[in-house]
């Protein structure tokens, strides 16, 4: 799929604290657990490429036992010509499932205002946010780089049709040496993305770690037309918090009914 994350749904979190604790072989507090987080592509603010589309995530990890746990969602993703960007923050689900990935979260952002709402459904509450732009393109340093860690190597896969848009492809591979990061032997990471340089986004996009597993992206149902102005609004009814840095007096948030 700032907070710019996609949260794993409950189903991915492991805690001590979910089974019984005062069992007959003593007590004990909980212990924590792990939960992981996939971050989703990032939308610049670019002016007068509006588009709409969804964004389709699905995340392939591949268990001890040699099954597979394969869970997805899909989000809308909108843009209009003055840059002002509107997207959905959706919970994963099992592959397949009938169920309708939850929405919990509506992000709204206006560049020309330097504003960003983080709207959270369960609370009806929209957090007001300083906009920080995503990172721009990364700077082409070659067919390879080394540094302490590793080696880099860029693949140029040349251009093709994705979604109905054209795409320059690149591959990434990133080899880091044995204990980079506390590895034994060397890791390899890869990335594969589609890029559009109508949208200024990647509307393709896999990952593959073996720490991590697979992580897909895909932009379909590309809309050019100029989005509902009526998607910028603020929901109704939520109440708006200003979570922005205090650099001076600012005006208070306005409020919406």
């Amino acid at each position: 799929m700032n907070r710019p994350v996609l949260l794993l749904c409950a189903f991915l979190l492991v805690d001590s604290y979910c089974v019984p604790q005062d069992s007959a072989a003593g007590k004990h507090p909980p212990a924590g657990g792990t939960i992981e987080r996939i971050q989703s592509i990032l939308v610049p603010a670019t002016l007068h490429a509006p588009f709409s589309a969804t964004v389709t995530a699905e995340w392939t990890k591949v268990l001890e036992d040699g099954s597979a746990q394969i869970v997805q969602n899909r989000r809308l993703l909108v843009r209009d010509g003055a840059g002002r960007i509107y997207q959905e923050r959706r919970r994963l689900v099992p592959k397949d499932s009938p169920r309708e990935p939850e929405l919990f979260r509506i992000e709204i952002s206006d560049p020309a205002a330097h504003t960003k709402y983080f709207c959270r459904m369960e609370s009806r509450t929209c957090d007001l946010n300083d906009y920080v732009p995503p990172a721009a393109l990364a700077p082409d340093n070659g067919d390879e780089a080394k540094d302490e860690f590793g080696t880099l190597t860029r693949e140029d896969l040349g251009k093709n049709i994705v979604s109905g848009i054209d795409a320059i492809g690149t591959r990434e591979t990133r080899i880091l040496n044995p204990g980079a990061i506390g590895n034994s032997a060397p890791l390899s990471i890869v990335k594969e993305f589609w890029y559009s340089p109508q949208l200024g986004i990647n509307v393709s996009v896999k990952r593959i770690d073996p720490r991590h597993g697979t992580e897909i992206f895909t932009v379909t149902d590309i809309s050019l037309a100029e989005p509902d102005p009526k998607l910028f609004n603020l929901p109704a009814g939520f109440k708006v918090a200003d979570a922005r840095a205090k650099t001076g007096e600012r005006a208070a948030a306005p409020a919406h009914k």
